[in-house]
């Protein structure tokens, strides 16, 4: 659906302008419009099928959104965010085990337990009273991207190249996004965040 991958850019575009023009109506309008028009091209990915991957998949961009409308609010709602997010993954996770069963190789797991460990270890000293929902956010965040890896590694396809890929740039647009608010705000990671960020989402729905 060409027409609908361009509305996604637009959209997407027309908030970042509107986090550096300082424009509310551009913020506040097109970044929960972007993850919807994401949740569109999903309903639309299989035909009129329901499976159970599909409605999983669903119901992670659901939270996702949910997770978009927390985080932007005047009164920011980290915390209602974070478990937003928490919950989204979880739904990624069990769509991926839905799939290909769970993944149990240890062997995928060390390079991801690597970049948590180290990424955990830059960040904690910053975290304060959120470390402990930093970590567990963290832990589930592994999980994710590990299973989404195995499901790769274990039926290599087109769709689940783009899961992998999907679960990569989510990992990389909540790296960052946790950097810039506990360690240090940067001006330019808000815009690259919300790319890396949609580009997850668009090819996880991709995956369907």
């Amino acid at each position: 659906m060409p027409n609908l991958l361009l509305l996604i850019i637009l959209s997407g575009l027309l908030h970042i302008t509107g986090l550096y023009v300082k424009s509310p109506s551009l913020k506040y309008i097109f970044k929960p419009l972007t993850t919807v028009l994401i949740i569109f091209l999903a309903i639309h990915q299989g035909g009129q099928s329901c499976s159970q991957y599909k409605m999983l998949i669903l119901g992670g961009l659901v939270f996702s959104l949910l997770g978009d409308i927390f985080l932007m609010l005047r009164r920011e709602r980290f915390i209602a965010g974070l478990v937003s997010f928490l919950l989204a993954h979880i739904l990624f996770i069990s769509a991926f085990v839905s799939y290909s069963g769970v993944f149990l190789s240890i062997y995928y797991l060390i390079p991801v337990l690597i970049y948590f460990t180290v990424f955990l270890v830059v960040l904690l000293p910053h975290t304060g009273k959120m470390s402990l929902p930093v970590v567990i956010y963290a832990l589930v965040l592994l999980v994710f991207l590990w299973q989404a890896a195995g499901q790769y590694i274990q039926h290599p396809a087109k769709e689940t190249t783009f899961v992998f890929l999907g679960a990569v740039l989510f990992v990389l647009s909540d790296s960052l996004l946790a950097f810039n608010k506990f360690v240090k705000t940067l001006k330019w990671v808000p815009a690259l965040l919300m790319v890396l960020y949609w580009s997850a989402l668009y090819f996880i729905a991709l995956s369907i």
